[in-house]
């Protein structure tokens, strides 16, 4: 954690703080250096930040270098009395929150936590869909049903797979027109009902596939897009893709992976031939690669049950497992 302090009371603080964390001072007390160097280079790095200043010292110095929460370091206010440690600046993903609270106990500061959600001892959907492993489109997506929360309105809670809830007291296992808010933890793209819908997107979802030699990635990408609109599933609770092994190199499914940000595995075919008796084979695919089914068994090799064992286009077979 990077500390900028100006008074001699402020270096005397960060020294105390440095014999239980890690940190580097910059100190106007001891030697001359750039504030806005030194906030330049925390945020390129992420690293934690520490104002012992006045707090429009600190506001001043972020505010060109400011993006969103996710993407900014945390950035902690204190006094140099050392009475108030002030949570300034992405206190859930960034975690000054919790840096506040630790500076606290170490130095008898009283934490200043302002966000709504841990006031009222609310765990936010960020966090909670960080914790679980959910994935979203983007923090703006969580800004309705998070505003819902701090004002303790009703949410229906979506949860076909039973997953713990975030702590929030007025949660509602049943639907109806009068819930004006509901949190869906689901692979489903939509679900039918009205209202603002935040959706957290669990990875449940296996990817098998198959395919011609060099075929197209641009083929691949539009099939696939085909296919998860036909199924109402989303492409962010894809959690991982197999192929047989022998199409371990094709260029498509290298570059759908990266695009996926999922991991790709292959597999030999004698491994895939043991859940051949699960699905429809081919006897001129098991002449050919060694498994009757590439994308299917592939599927089922990676886990869950199938719910969609093959649809094929231009080249390409997909399946699709589902964890349950």
């Amino acid at each position: 954690m990077n500390v900028i302090c100006y008074s001699k009371q402020g270096y005397d603080l960060a020294q105390a703080l440095g014999k239980s964390l890690k940190i580097k001072i910059y100190s106007k007390f001891k030697e001359p250096f750039k504030t806005q160097e030194v906030v330049k280079q925390s945020f390129l790095e992420k690293e934690p930040l520490l104002f012992i200043s006045a707090t429009g010292i600190a506001v001043r110095s972020i505010a060109p270098f400011l993006k969103s929460k996710d993407l900014d370091p945390p950035v902690i206010v204190m006094d140099d009395s050392g009475k108030f440690v002030i949570s300034l600046c992405s206190g859930h993903l960034g975690g000054a929150n919790d840096l506040a609270k630790e500076i606290g106990e170490i130095s008898g500061a009283t934490p200043v936590i302002t966000t709504a959600t841990d006031n009222r001892g609310y765990e936010g959907l960020d966090l909670y869909a960080r914790k679980m492993g959910f994935a979203y489109e983007n923090l703006q997506d969580l800004t309705s049903v998070t505003g819902a929360m701090v004002n303790q309105e009703a949410i229906f809670a979506y949860n076909p797979h039973g997953y713990d809830l975030p702590f929030y007291p007025n949660f509602q296992k049943e639907w109806n027109p009068s819930i004006a808010y509901t949190l869906a933890i689901t692979e489903e793209e939509k679900i039918p009902i009205s209202g603002e819908i935040v959706y957290l997107r669990p990875k449940t979802l296996h990817l098998g596939l198959g395919c011609k030699k060099n075929a197209p990635y641009d083929k691949l990408k539009s099939f696939l897009n085909e296919v998860l609109k036909e199924e109402n599933l989303s492409k962010d609770s894809i959690k991982d893709m197999a192929s047989v092994d022998i199409k371990g190199e094709e260029e498509a499914f290298k570059v759908l992976a990266q695009d996926l940000g999922i991991d790709f595995f292959t597999f030999p075919p004698e491994e895939l031939a043991d859940y051949e008796k699960d699905v429809k084979g081919s006897d001129f695919v098991k002449k050919t690669v060694g498994v009757s089914s590439v994308s299917a068994t592939s599927a089922l090799k990676l886990g869950g049950k199938l719910i969609v064992e093959k649809k094929v286009f231009q080249g390409f077979t997909i399946s699709i497992t589902k964890e349950v």
